[in-house]
């Protein structure tokens, strides 16, 4: 296939346009994996810092406006609660509450505001870097001076039921950013890597998925060499017989020595052309002339009469053994049935020496009619059993060039049974003759 520049060239754009697809799929795959990633990193953060801010605010909203009891909130809760901003500010902390000791030392902060939006009392981070937000708003994302991204929830304060102040929560997304850069980088990253494996991937499929194309390929062009081969036998034949037949001109009888030449090898062109045709309207569906109910008893029997002669010819015992009580109908063309079986005993004929025997054996099963043609011919040795049935292919091409064949006979009854919708088996041993097994539908 490589040394075939249009296959070369077909497997390298397959590959190319595979490589191409996949890689569009990777990319809106990782684009879809980091999306939900990062999607569930924000929820987790958000139900996290949610509760934290619940659990808080359920104890807060108690104390709040008694100082008193905030300061002794703030110790049972291990927080530094200042109560002035002055003191406040340059304060830095890491909430130890049982509620988030599991949040693997994280940033939190804590900010009470009065009804005016005022800093009241604090603690954690230094709140110098973040600015005091909108409190309409219940999630915010906040960053600080040095970049820092904070997530802030906002709840609000009551005293006798009159909004008197705002309980701020937040806590650092460093560890989120730091995953999703982790993320982002294995992914663009992994991406050439996955890439470099779908090319690779991309031209071994490329070379497998075309190999039976390329062997059809050679096939054709096999088939080729070889019809333009048996054209030209029997036409160099006519060519120089018709040469011959100018120069004896003089000679009636040299003429008609040379017209039946001429008229052998007509024939034998002619039939070959004829095989041609017929295959290639099997190939492609094109025979004309609707199934019908085909006895093949009566099929048989014409066609062992008929080929009789030539048996004799060769010293070849030729017989039937019908194994069926009553007759055996098949649905098929019977042109065609007719050309399936006379092929089979003609090969069988012309493989078994003189003094051999041929027989055509008739039998059924529940679904199928089963003819056997049985030789005690030269054989067929294994290695040639699967292409026996190839076009143009002959285990013996001395002795098929002698008795005329053309290599044509076994693949045209293949062609058959397959427009039957049956199958055909062969057995055969060198030097013990072969049998044909031929199945159609009843």
């Amino acid at each position: 296939m490589e040394g075939n520049p249009i296959f070369h060239q077909t497997r390298l754009r397959l590959a190319a346009w595979y490589t191409l697809v996949m890689g569009g799929i990777l990319g809106l795959s990782g684009l879809g994996v980091y999306s939900v990633v990062a999607h569930a990193y924000h929820e987790t953060i958000d139900q996290g810092l949610q509760s934290v801010a619940k659990a808080l605010h359920k104890s807060i909203e108690s104390a709040w406006q008694q100082p008193g009891h905030l300061q002794q909130l703030a110790k049972e809760l291990s927080l530094e609660l200042c109560i002035t901003p002055i003191n406040c500010l340059p304060k830095t902390t890491i909430i130890k509450q049982p509620i988030v000791e599991s949040a693997n030392q994280v940033n939190y902060y804590i900010r009470l505001l009065d009804g005016s939006g005022k800093l009241f009392a604090s603690a954690g981070i230094q709140f110098d870097k973040l600015p005091i937000t909108s409190l309409s708003q219940h999630w915010q994302t906040l960053t600080n001076s040095s970049g820092t991204r904070y997530r802030q929830i906002t709840l609000p304060l009551y005293t006798q039921k009159q909004l008197s102040g705002y309980l701020q929560v937040a806590r650092s997304l460093n560890d989120l950013d730091q995953h999703l850069t982790y993320l982002r980088l294995t992914l663009i990253l992994g991406l050439p890597v996955s890439m470099i494996f779908v090319a690779l991937s991309s031209w071994w499929l490329a070379g497998r998925a075309m190999q039976p194309v390329y062997h059809s390929y050679q096939q054709m062009q096999q088939f080729t060499a070889d019809a333009a081969h048996e054209f030209r036998t029997p036409l160099a034949a006519m060519h120089f017989t018709i040469e011959a037949a100018i120069k004896l001109q003089q000679e009636p009888k040299s003429n008609n020595e040379i017209l039946d030449v001429l008229k052998r090898q007509n024939r034998r062109l002619s039939q070959l052309v004829g095989d041609l045709l017929l295959l290639t309207r099997i190939d492609q569906k094109q025979l004309t002339g609707e199934y019908k109910s085909c006895c093949l008893n009566d099929l048989i029997s014409d066609l062992v009469e008929e080929l009789a002669f030539l048996a004799v010819e060769t010293q070849v015992n030729l017989s039937k053994q019908v194994q069926v009580a009553k007759k055996v109908y098949v649905m098929g063309n019977e042109e065609q049935l007719y050309r399936l079986i006379s092929n089979l005993i003609v090969n069988a004929i012309q493989a078994t020496p003189s003094g051999g025997k041929v027989t055509v054996f008739l039998e059924d099963s529940e679904l199928y009619a089963i003819i056997k043609i049985q030789d005690t011919g030269i054989g067929i040795a294994v290695e040639h059993q699967q292409r026996i049935f190839d076009r143009f292919y002959r285990v013996d091409r001395d002795r098929s060039r002698t008795s005329g064949g053309s290599g044509l006979g076994l693949a045209i009854v293949q062609a058959i049974i397959q427009a039957h919708e049956g199958s055909i088996h062969v057995q055969s041993q060198p030097g013990l003759g072969s049998t044909f097994t031929v199945r159609l539908p009843l």
